[in-house]
């Protein structure tokens, strides 16, 4: 298959979405695991061992949906997409999937509606909408705000108060990326996006700051296969990271204003390269493979396809379906021609087809105050004093996956 030419739009899909499929199956050995753990292991985690997890398929599915309905995307249509494509489907347990998803599946039966359906499980600030915000962003290049607003849409049939914010600022800072802006411009996207008093917000800002103070990029490993321990810089990073951002206290890690702070630290520390970036963001540990997959669609759609290690791109597949068995077969990269084409239809002034590169002049060029402010989160999920004090206030009773 011809690549298409870079910097296009249609380029930088594919790279978002592979990077995407990329970090989610080489962060999935590292999941809930301490940064010291995995250099115990593997010194460096730079080879993906296996394919990737819930992440790339609820992508797959948001972006099926982003297909069919475009901009006019509802809460009820998603709901509705999920009754008569998931529900059905579902004839045991939904192996590998996350808390607010098995949350929403459980109020879907039961019959209720959007918002409800995020509001009444434990877990709205779940990472459930972030680690499939990236769609949106891809529909909307240059135009941050428009998909913050359409990704919302979908997350208030699963996820609440800082889970929204949490989806809100990947898909901003992908819709930044999409645009070729680079990484601080992209932070600054993703921040245009969520109140600047949020968790989202003062985790995202305490990030950035401890990658300033630290000023160490990582490095690319010389060759496939050569492991490489992470050296002093880095793991000072990694520990200046966790002391920023992480709620040691939970017992959980898929926390959205954490993992989405340190994928976009990963980002920036990468210096928006999609290898240095994805590989430091599984090193962080955590939910590493959703942290893994938002810091690979973010570097993915700043530096398109070819951007994407090649040894990378190779192993990915179609996705097993083993969460949704609705996109079962379902390769990202078809995805990604899909969303560039719908995109193109519902572009004003756009022929069907069109593939232009990404218009810029929506995204914000500064910092959040350049944005207009978003609706407050849906519900309140964290005090909103700085600092430790923020954090999740319930506790559950399984564990991701099980």
């Amino acid at each position: 298959m011809t690549r298409p030419e870079a910097g296009s739009h249609r380029d930088r899909a594919r790279g978002c979405l592979l990077g995407l499929a990329a970090g989610d199956a080489l962060g999935a050995p590292a999941e809930n695991l301490t940064p010291a753990e995995i250099r115990r292991r593997w010194g460096r985690l730079t080879e993906i061992e296996r394919g990737g997890t819930d992440d790339t398929e609820y992508a797959i599915f948001a972006a099926s949906q982003l297909v069919r309905h475009g901009h006019g995307l509802t809460s009820a249509a998603v709901a509705a997409a999920y009754r008569a494509e998931v529900l059905p489907r579902i004839t045991g347990p939904m192996r590998g999937a996350g808390f607010s998803e098995l949350g929403t599946v459980e109020a879907l039966r039961r019959g209720l509606e959007p918002p409800m359906t995020g509001l009444v499980h434990q877990h709205g600030w779940s990472d459930g909408l972030a680690m499939r915000a990236a769609p949106y962003g891809i529909f909307c290049p240059g135009d941050p705000a428009e998909a913050a607003r359409l990704v919302a849409e979908d997350g208030r049939v699963s996820q609440s108060g800082e889970g929204v914010l949490g989806g809100r600022a990947v898909a901003g800072a992908v819709a930044a990326a999409m645009a070729g802006l680079p990484p601080r411009q992209v932070v600054a996207a993703a921040l245009s996006v969520v109140p600047e008093d949020s968790w989202t917000a003062r985790a995202v800002t305490r990030a950035v700051a401890a990658v300033d103070r630290t000023r160490h990029r990582p490095a690319v490993q010389e060759g496939p296969g050569e492991a490489r321990e992470p050296d002093d810089g880095e793991a000072a990073l990694m520990e200046a990271l966790h002391e920023a951002v992480v709620v040691r206290h939970y017992p959980w890690t898929d926390v959205a204003p954490e993992a989405v702070a340190l994928a976009l630290a990963a980002y920036l520390a990468g210096d928006g390269d999609v290898e240095a970036s994805v590989t430091f963001a599984v090193s962080l540990g955590r939910d590493a493979d959703t942290i893994g997959a938002i810091a690979g669609a973010v570097a993915g759609a700043g530096q398109g396809e070819g951007g994407v290690p090649e040894r990378w791109a190779a192993r990915i597949g179609p996705v097993a379906g083993t969460c949704l068995p609705v996109v079962a077969g379902r390769h990202v990269l078809t995805v990604a021609d899909e969303l560039t084409d719908a995109a193109a239809r519902h572009r004003p002034g756009a022929e069907a087809g069109d593939d232009s590169r990404a218009a810029a002049s929506t995204v914000p060029r500064g910092g959040a105050g350049d944005d207009p402010a978003p609706p407050p989160a849906d519900r309140e999920t964290g005090p909103r004093a700085g600092g430790q004090a923020d954090g999740p206030g319930g506790a559950s009773r399984t564990a991701k996956g099980q």
